[in-house]
């Protein structure tokens, strides 16, 4: 088995997908329309994981997060400081910069507020 993809519940659908390409080089592979929902599916060519991207329609809040979720994380070859500011500009939020950060990671939030960590290596 591998991982096929991880979902996230969005609110705001373009923007996300627009900080995850600017960010992370991701696309969007592909889009399923539902009745009620939408997915979108964001990955790389180089990649099979995917993370999917869920709107419910008519829900333009963002989601409460839940406790048991932790994070999302990407393997970056840039420098960490260079890396974590294009997630900056990308409209990611400021959350725990690399100085504050006891390793070669560090993290920045995405547009809806789920936490995404950046590894160096």
């Amino acid at each position: 088995m591998e991982l096929a993809h991880t979902m996230i519940r969005v609110s705001n659908p373009e923007k996300v997908i627009d900080f995850y390409r600017k960010a992370f080089n991701m696309q969007l592979k592909r889009k399923k329309e539902m009745e009620t929902f939408t997915l979108y599916f964001l990955g790389r060519e180089d990649q099979e994981a995917e993370i999917e991207l869920t709107y419910n329609h008519g829900e333009d809040e963002r989601y409460e997060k839940g406790e048991g979720f932790g994070h999302l994380a990407f393997r970056t070859d840039k420098n960490l400081q260079q890396a974590y500011q294009d997630a900056v500009d990308a409209g990611g939020e400021r959350y725990r910069p690399p100085e504050d950060c006891p390793g070669d990671y560090c993290f920045v939030k995405d547009p809806e507020g789920y936490e995404v960590e950046i590894i160096r290596g």
